[in-house]
């Protein structure tokens, strides 16, 4: 079976657009290629994204997975590898 390298537009769409609503970000500030970090997240606005991810996707997602270097894009493709594999 061959896995997609691209997270889902879906997927990838409903994080940028949790992560400008969860940041507070101005509108078309570009989030995809940038980590948490790098756009320059609290502690308490990663535990929201954390919480938001759970709520809407039913994946898990650690912190330390959050606050490492994965991008917006990167923790797109998780989500939806972690969907995949729990259906």
């Amino acid at each position: 079976m061959h896995k997609s390298v691209d997270a889902g537009p879906t997927t990838l769409s409903w994080l940028q657009d949790t992560v400008r609503g969860v940041l507070q970000l101005s509108g078309p500030e570009e989030v995809a290629a940038r980590t948490l970090r790098e756009l320059a997240a609290t502690s308490l606005q990663t535990v929201g994204v954390q919480y938001r991810i759970l709520q809407e996707t039913s994946v898990q997602v650690e912190m330390g997975e959050l606050i490492g270097d994965k991008s917006i894009a990167d923790l797109a493709l998780l989500i939806d590898a972690r969907r995949q594999n729990a259906a």
